[in-house]
């Protein structure tokens, strides 16, 4: 059975990585008071990169570890919370 971890992760105005955490799924809440963007390792690029409005969220299919998504925060820095499925 796929075990779910609760996890936060730090978004500022630059790209961070999730956590270094194997995984198959991640799913982020934009729970922030701003847009949040979101791409994938290797494959950058305004037009490649998902933007998240307050209150949407996306899961995230990943081939291996969390940190293949980088995320940012349009306003400045706040915490995200994400769930990683491995």
């Amino acid at each position: 059975m796929a075990a779910s971890q609760l996890r936060s992760v730090t978004a500022t105005s630059s790209y961070v990585a999730l956590a270094d955490i194997p995984a198959s799924r991640v799913s982020i809440l934009n729970g922030t008071s701003g847009t949040l963007l979101i791409e994938m390792l290797g494959d950058s690029g305004a037009s490649k990169e998902i933007t998240l409005p307050i209150g949407g969220s996306v899961g995230i299919n990943v081939v291996a570890n969390a940190d293949e998504i980088r995320i940012k925060s349009v306003s400045g820095t706040t915490g995200v919370s994400i769930v990683i499925d491995n």
